[in-house]
């Protein structure tokens, strides 16, 4: 997982597109630990999706660097989410 950081050290994800910045600006990336909180979330009831078995959760992680990301929590119960629990970033 890699997290694009500006010109001024600071974070930004989603990244933004180098053809959007200056071309002489140097693009830098670093990689992130993958840990972090969840931030916020939504448990998905309906309507059904193809492939998939309801409910199933949406996160917004908080990741330890700074940035939030968001995505599908799985391995957890809808139940057991909650506002600030630990999850790790896996592929």
């Amino acid at each position: 997982l890699r997290i694009q950081r500006r010109p001024d050290g600071s974070l930004q994800h989603p990244p933004v597109p180098a053809v959007w910045a200056d071309k002489d600006a140097p693009v830098d990336y670093v990689v992130a630990s993958g840990d972090g909180t969840v931030f916020s979330y939504v448990v998905h009831h309906a309507p059904k999706v193809p492939g998939r078995t309801l409910p199933f959760v949406i996160a917004l992680v908080e990741l330890d660097e700074g940035v939030r990301m968001l995505g599908e929590l799985r391995g957890v119960e809808p139940d057991d989410v909650q506002i600030g629990l630990p999850v790790r970033a896996t592929y």
